[in-house]
């Protein structure tokens, strides 16, 4: 509901704040005051674009704030979505700078256009001579039927098992898509892998290669080295052992004499036995080490094949190459895997569709059992509101599952003829302001008690009518307000009698510019302005009884 308006520095108006209350609010002024610069103010709050031209002159920019209660409009989710703080009482501004700046605010959190918009709708529904655009929408229209057929928990029971059905479908596409890239990508994976298979790398196996290679690249080097060391050890006539032998046998003698020669022999003997043992091992090195020119090959071909993929693949050593190749089997082997996956995937959709189609055709049963009534109480809401020529029917036809949507698997199409014997037509092609906001008037009284309807704004609808029809256009959009916010823009005394609240917009030549300004009239006032309405400025005192008369009515 909206609880106020400000509005500073707007066209003519410097600065003033408008409070609204539950029930039917008429705005009444003379012609040219500024009531259709109040509905500018406040297209801006619901998203509409503006220029700096609407600025106050000499004003440097304008600024229109809209305080709203939502607490029941179930708008959290909205909220969330847009990343936005939700708070009961919503404040919307909209500000305009003379360099032509436009800047929008939901709870002090700067959004753009669309999201105003997006939001701006779910508040306030402006019904006007030009503007009907909620009645043209497909979505508003089913909601109509929704309403009245009191279907919320069958369709809850379509939408849900629509969305599965959409993301299982979504499930299935992903798989697909995985397959169609994955049988691209299997001849490539099998050339792959069968390399690495036929090469089956062996963790470690690179180090030791490269080790014997390095050796039998050297086996000369190294059996002339140890040939060498063995001869000067034992195998010539001054190998180095002998002449340790001899010098051990020599200080033997002596040690019978000296306690500290006695000490040395032991690690003599040690370093005696050390020599032979290298010695020996030297001569077995040696005997081992040979030339192998095949082994040598075979040993370079492997590690060239090693190498060769390890580039090919950007890794580092075997134990990367034998990731990969695991890896290689798994995509192979997933590949196979898939096809048992889409198997049930498929499943799943038809599954899914199916309980969709159900619950879809059931939403639809509905939703025809209650054309009848809708056309008839809105056939007889026209009559009611002076339009007794004209003709309202729905169109409800059924989608193929593939056209469905959220809202069910219908079509609908309202159509409506103001004048007897026309044909009815799709409302967005009748050419009448006034006549479809008088239909939408219909349409919103009777689902009033069914749904949650954002303030609606009634911008001169009753344009054309007057009299006996004016009272019943009265009457209809009074019993509309008792569930809903109403405020209604009228040149009708019938309608403004019938406010809860009236409002008045009149301008002020007080100061250097004429401004516009509004007020909430009292009784007097009140019996004042509808006795201008009825008469012009001065009213008689007949006129005026006539004005009293008229809102002792709207009181009763």
């Amino acid at each position: 509901m909206l609880k106020s308006l400000k509005i500073r520095n707007y066209a003519i108006i410097r600065e003033t704040e408008i409070k609204f209350h539950a029930g039917l609010s008429i705005i009444t002024g003379e012609t040219g005051a500024g009531k259709s610069i109040l509905m500018g103010a406040l297209g801006l709050i619901l998203g509409e674009r503006a220029d700096s031209k609407v600025i106050l002159e000499g004003a440097d920019k304008c600024v229109v704030e809209a305080n709203f209660e939502i607490d029941s409009y179930h708008l959290q989710d909205f909220f969330t979505q847009h990343e936005l703080d939700y708070e009961p009482a919503c404040i919307v501004r909209r500000e305009l700078t003379n360099a032509g700046k436009s800047r929008a605010f939901i709870n002090d959190t700067p959004v753009n256009l669309p999201i105003l918009k997006a939001l701006g709708i779910k508040l306030i529904d402006i019904v006007s001579q030009h503007e009907t655009l909620e009645l043209n929408e497909a979505q508003f229209q089913l909601s109509v039927l929704d309403a009245i057929a009191i279907n919320a928990a069958v369709k809850l029971n379509y939408q849900n098992s629509y969305k599965t059905f959409k993301a299982k479908q979504n499930e299935l596409n992903q798989l697909l898509n995985k397959e169609l890239k994955a049988k691209q990508d299997e001849d490539y994976l099998r050339f792959v892998l069968n390399e690495l298979q036929e090469l089956n790398p062996l963790a470690h196996e690179q180090d030791d290669l490269e080790k014997r290679l390095d050796e039998l690249s050297h086996a000369e080097t190294i059996q002339q080295a140890c040939h060498a060391a063995n001869n000067a050890l034992e195998g010539s006539e001054m190998a180095l052992l002998d002449q340790l032998k001899n010098i051990q046998q020599s200080l033997i003698v002596a040690a019978k004499h000296q306690e500290d020669i006695q000490k040395l022999l032991p690690r003599l003997e040690s370093n005696w036995v050390d020599l032979r043992d290298i010695s020996e091992e030297l001569a077995q090195i040696a005997e081992k080490t040979l030339a192998d020119p095949n082994t040598l090959l075979q040993i370079e071909q492997r590690l060239q094949s090693i190498y060769a993929l390890q580039k090919k693949h950007r890794v580092q050593n075997n134990e990367e190459l034998i990731v990969l190749k695991e890896q290689f089997e798994k995509q192979l082997n997933e590949i196979g895997s898939l096809e048992t996956q889409i198997e049930e995937a498929n499943k799943a959709v038809e599954l899914w569709q199916q309980k969709a189609l159900e619950n879809g055709l059931q939403l639809r049963a509905m939703r025809e059992a209650v054309l009848p009534e809708i056309t008839q109480q809105v056939n007889h809401l026209l009559q009611e509101v002076a339009m007794p020529n004209a003709h309202f029917e729905i169109q409800l036809q059924q989608l193929a599952f593939e056209k469905a949507q959220l809202d069910g698997l219908d079509e609908v199409v309202f159509l409506f003829s103001a004048n007897k014997g026309f044909k009815p037509q799709p409302i967005n092609k009748v050419a009448s302001g006034g006549e479809l906001s008088r239909l939408m008037l219909c349409i919103q009284s009777l689902i009033a008690n069914q749904v949650k309807l954002p303030s609606v704004v009634f911008d001169e609808i009753d344009t054309g009518i007057s009299g006996e029809a004016a009272q019943k256009v009265a009457a209809v959009m009074r019993k509309y307000a008792q569930s809903h916010q109403v405020i209604a823009i009228s040149h009708l005394p019938q309608i403004a009698a019938k406010a809860d609240e009236h409002l008045y917009v009149y301008k002020s030549a007080d100061g250097a510019q004429t401004q516009t300004a509004i007020k909430r009239l009292n009784k007097e006032e009140r019996v004042q302005e509808i006795a201008r309405m009825l008469s012009g400025e001065n009213p008689s005192e007949k006129v005026l009884a006539a004005a009293s008369e008229l809102i002792g009515i709207s009181s009763n």
